[in-house]
């Protein structure tokens, strides 16, 4: 119902002459997604887990999406991706690369994807793009996303990865496993 809705308003501010909303909320590819941040983010925000992210600019397009995604275990918020999806995981320097996780057109959390070889600490969500280097029974299609890095006491509040909305996105999309 709301994305016949979203359609017809998009159909009707259209014939208008008025700019589309944003539908990106109700595109079955976006009902999940994760997308990097496309202009820099203060290093503070990422270190202590503090500061407005939320008019950070997005990249245009995200860089995982629900269709990515075969599995994502809640319990352990491991994401099991199809291989296209992976080859385009960045490399990230050692300050990391901050994402932005969205569920239904909302953003949820800032989190970095950062490498083993880092030494600065991070207190937002954070997905080890080479943690089969330290962990080798962690399958090769899979990105866990952790509290905090280089371990979970450097979170700060509430871990957002729990956040109802992700969970009801997942689900909606049959991608969830593990215990609730």
């Amino acid at each position: 119902m709301v994305k016949l809705l979203c359609c017809l308003a998009v159909a009707v501010s259209t014939q208008a002459g008025a700019r589309p909303p944003m539908t990106r909320a109700y595109a079955p590819a976006d009902v999940f997604a994760i997308y990097l941040v496309a202009d820099p983010v203060d290093g503070r925000i990422t270190a202590y887990g503090r500061g407005d992210w939320s008019q950070l600019k997005l990249a245009a397009s995200p860089l995982i999406t629900g269709d990515d995604l075969i599995s994502y275990e809640w319990s352990t918020h491991t994401m099991r991706l199809r291989r296209e999806a992976l080859a385009r995981i960045p490399r990230p320097p050692v300050q990391g690369t901050p994402f932005v996780m969205v569920a239904n057109g909302q953003r949820v959390y800032l989190g970095a994807f950062v490498t083993i070889v880092s030494s600065m600490p991070f207190a937002v969500p954070t997905i080890s793009i080479d943690a089969q280097m330290v962990d080798p029974a962690q399958p090769a299609d899979t990105l866990v996303i952790q509290p905090a890095y280089p371990s979970p006491s450097f979170s700060v509040g509430a871990d957002p990865r729990g956040d109802e909305r992700i969970k009801k996105a997942l689900t909606g999309l049959g991608k969830i496993r593990g215990s609730w």
